[in-house]
């Protein structure tokens, strides 16, 4: 009744799943992650068991062949299960029960695996395997591509209604002071895939900010400016504005801090009392050319 992808970036580590299904809250049920183990996918007639069970036997160094082996073997309804293991280090293990609601499948390569069931047609699966090559962007756009794709090629026999990415971070990145992992879910939705596309730039526009703060703070002034172009650039709201443009003062570009803190606060007021209260000689200076609140 779903399809998935899990995915392991060979340069960063970072790994994650990330599905969608027309069921209500698919995120609740089917994607597990934990950071330093590995993820699991469990799905068809779906035992949440399989994801907090195979993630306890990998962080035991179970090997994930095994592991699965072991909570297939005393499962009376494996034949309905569809499950993937993903370790950290990028070992996989998959399985797809004979009793799945054609069609259904899975595919496996270097570091992912993508699978479904109750698909319209069998294209499906082919096509989000098809899908991991020409993927782009961060681990989380990649695995979007590939659900996006499958989508595209049929998806759920059902149609769409909810859908899911969980995403764990490398060790650099959470050395570095940046953000946690990913974790997003669209619950009810006409167009579950897209809303989740949505959250993710918008996830990725904050997290930009957060860096270009990062770096500004270390003294990376060409790093921070990047950053700062970069959550410019993508979907974001008002909170990514103001801050961006405290970030643009301190960096000298007053007419572009003075643009983006004239949006923030027409769009929404409160945001001037906030530029009031922050007390900083860069909140001043900006003030100062905003006018009076």
């Amino acid at each position: 009744m779903t399809y998935s992808v899990l995915m392991r970036d060979p340069d960063s580590g970072a790994y994650g799943v990330a599905v969608q299904s027309h069921w209500f809250n698919v995120s609740r049920t089917a994607p597990w992650v934990r950071f330093g183990v590995g993820a699991v996918a469990t799905q068809a007639l779906t035992d949440p068991s399989y994801g907090w069970r195979g993630l306890d036997a990998l962080a035991e160094g179970t090997d994930p062949a095994a592991a699965l082996e072991s909570l297939l073997v005393a499962d009376p309804d494996r034949a309905s299960r569809q499950v993937g293991l993903l370790a950290a280090d990028g070992r996989l293990a998959v399985y797809t029960g004979p009793a799945c609601i054609e069609y259904a499948a899975h595919q496996t390569g270097d570091g992912w695996a993508v699978m479904g069931n109750l698909l319209t047609n069998e294209r499906v699966v082919p096509e989000m395997a098809s899908a991991i090559a020409h993927a782009t962007g961060t681990i989380a756009e990649r695995m979007l591509t590939v659900l996006e794709a499958g989508e595209l090629a049929g998806g759920d026999l059902r149609g769409r209604q909810s859908a899911a990415l969980r995403v764990v971070p490398s060790s650099g990145e959470l050395t570095a002071g940046y953000e946690a992992g990913i974790d997003l879910s669209v619950p009810d939705h006409s167009d579950p895939i897209g809303e989740l596309r949505r959250l993710v730039e918008v996830d990725r526009s904050y997290r930009a900010l957060r860096r270009a703060q990062t770096s500004l703070e270390s003294g990376d002034v060409t790093e921070a400016r990047r950053q700062l172009e970069l959550a410019g650039s993508l979907r974001h709201g008002v909170e990514v504005d103001f801050w961006a443009a405290i970030e643009w003062e301190k960096l000298g570009e007053s007419d572009l801090a003075d643009r983006l803190m004239w949006l923030a606060v027409e769009r929404q007021p409160s945001f001037g009392v906030l530029l009031d209260r922050l007390g900083t000689a860069v909140a001043g200076r900006l003030r100062s050319r905003l006018g009076p609140g």
